[in-house]
C-alpha cells in the first residue's frame, strides 16, 4: 500500500470513528455495558487490557472473529492498555474512546494508527451500537471503509454509501438459511466486487469494504458472522 493510500485509509478510519460516536449527545455516564472487539490489523502488543474502575482485564482478540464479551461498569470511556516497559508502571495507555449513549452493547473496531501526533494514542477505537434492537438477527451490516462513495446492490435493492457510512439491511431469512446476491459498484457503475452472501434467521452478518490490496483490482471485502 502506498503512503498516500495508507494516509487516506487512516483518515477515513478516523472519520468513521467520529460517525460512530458523534451521534451521542453526551457520553454514557452510568450503567453496565458489554462490549466485543475486532482488530482490523495485527497489533504489535503481546498483551492487551481494558480498565474497569481500578481493575485491568486482559482482552483476548480472535483472528477474523469477534472477541468474547467483556463488561464495563459506570464509565464514560473505554481505555485500552498494554504492558509498560517501565517496571515501576505496570500498564501503558494505548487507546481511548467514548461509549455510545443509549447502548448497553457495543462493538469496537481496533486499528493501529501510530502516535506521530502530539498526545496521540497508537490505537484508534471506533464503536457501533451492537444491540439486538439496532442490529437484529437476520440482518446484514455494511460498512464503507473506502474514501469514495459506493453503490450497493443487495436483496433486490440498491442504495448508496458515503465514505465511512454504515448501513443495516434487515431480511426475512428462513431458519435453514439462503443466499442473497451482493454487488459493489462505484458511482460510474463499474463493478468493484460481489458475491452471494449466505445467512439464516438466527445470524447477523457484517460486510466490511476496504480498498483493493496492492496488486489487486477487486476490493478487499471482509465478512464477520455472529
Amino acid at each position: 500500500m502506498t503512503l498516500y493510500k495508507l494516509n487516506t485509509l487512516l483518515a477515513l478510519i478516523a472519520a468513521f470513528f467520529l460517525i460512530g460516536t458523534s451521534s451521542a449527545e453526551e457520553p454514557n455516564q452510568g450503567g453496565r455495558i458489554t462490549f466485543t472487539a475486532i482488530s482490523l490489523s495485527s497489533l504489535p502488543y503481546e498483551n492487551l487490557y481494558y480498565r474497569n474502575g481500578k481493575e485491568f482485564t486482559q482482552i483476548e482478540l480472535r483472528k477474523s472473529k469477534r472477541s468474547k464479551s467483556y463488561t464495563l461498569s459506570s464509565a464514560e470511556f473505554i481505555e485500552l492498555y498494554t504492558d509498560h516497559k517501565d517496571p515501576e508502571q505496570r500498564y501503558r495507555l494505548i487507546g481511548k474512546a467514548p461509549l455510545i449513549t443509549g447502548s448497553s452493547e457495543i462493538l469496537y473496531f481496533l486499528k493501529e494508527v501510530g502516535s506521530n501526533k502530539t498526545g496521540g494514542l497508537p490505537i484508534a477505537l471506533f464503536g457501533l451500537d451492537d444491540s439486538d434492537s439496532t442490529f437484529p438477527n437476520s440482518s446484514f451490516r455494511f460498512i464503507n471503509f473506502i474514501n469514495a462513495p459506493l453503490l450497493i446492490e443487495f436483496d433486490n435493492e440498491r442504495f448508496g454509501m458515503k465514505p465511512g457510512q454504515s448501513k443495516i439491511s434487515k431480511l426475512d431469512l428462513p431458519a435453514g438459511g439462503e443466499f442473497t446476491s451482493f454487488i459493489v459498484r462505484d458511482i460510474e457503475e463499474n463493478t468493484l466486487g460481489g458475491t452471494r452472501l449466505f445467512s439464516h434467521a438466527n445470524s447477523r452478518e457484517m460486510v466490511l469494504i476496504f480498498p483493493a490490496k496492492k496488486g489487486k483490482k477487486r476490493l478487499d471485502i471482509r465478512f464477520f458472522s455472529d
